[in-house]
């Protein structure tokens, strides 16, 4: 197989699983954020509030909220269920040893929780100011308390240097892995003037929703993982290319 560039979309700090797992297929990775991670320092005091009213358990959809968890309090001994296993190995690695993964994502999570506890159960969501989908929502009948941590800033414009190789046509195909990732990207090409550049790229997108905020630009191909895993978005380079 020829190597490929292809873009993360990642912010800076989490780009590095997917970025690895590409260089072990000979791809050519070129990093854009699209965000960049703010820690919320207020938030310190009430999450040790809601730590110290002992939850069922502790719950976090990212690896930024473990890091900002581990960062916002020294406390290592509450249950800590992680969204899926790339979650749970950052929180193994900061020191948390009671930690279980619920399966890859937010969907598997709910089932997860709401398979293995009673209604009665309490338990800190710990997030960023933008997710996909909220477990409040999703796990009306549990109690529920969320706290942001974190916030994902956006970017306001893309670096000259992937404005370039754009323009060159030196890219191949493009990962979303969220769909304000996907938003962003639109509305930065936008902004640029650089919407005919994407009509040779291969847009690879972690879900169907993710697809459908690309819809404003026309792409070669936009490709669908079949479940919502890195490993099946990996697949669907693979099969493209």
């Amino acid at each position: 197989m020829t190597g490929k560039a292809i873009v993360v979309t990642r912010p800076k700090g989490d780009e590095h699983i997917i970025t690895d797992a590409l260089h072990e297929k000979s791809h050519r990775v070129i990093h854009e954020p699209l965000t960049h991670i703010t820690l919320d320092h207020t938030q310190r005091t009430p999450l040790q509030n809601l730590l110290d009213q002992e939850p069922d358990a502790v719950i976090v959809t990212s690896r930024h909220a473990v890091q900002a968890l581990a960062m916002l309090t020294d406390l290592r001994d509450f249950f800590l269920i992680c969204v899926g296993e790339s979650t749970a190995r950052a929180a193994k690695s900061l020191g948390l040893c009671r930690v279980s993964s619920a399966g890859g994502n937010v969907e598997k999570l709910a089932h997860f929780i709401r398979d293995g506890y009673d209604e009665d159960s309490s338990f800190v969501y710990l997030s960023g100011e933008h997710v996909r989908a909220d477990l409040t929502e999703l796990l009306p009948e549990m109690f529920i308390d969320r706290l942001v941590l974190y916030e994902a800033i956006a970017s306001t414009q893309l670096s000259d240097t992937f404005i370039e190789q754009l323009k060159r046509g030196q890219l191949d195909g493009v990962t979303f892995l969220s769909p304000r990732a996907a938003q962003l990207f639109t509305a930065l090409i936008a902004k640029a003037n650089l919407q005919d550049t994407v009509q040779p790229l291969h847009a690879f997108c972690l879900s169907q929703a993710i697809a459908e905020c690309l819809n404003k630009h026309v792409w070669a191909k936009r490709h669908i993982s079949d479940e919502a895993t890195l490993a099946s978005l990996l697949e669907c380079v693979d099969n493209a290319f």
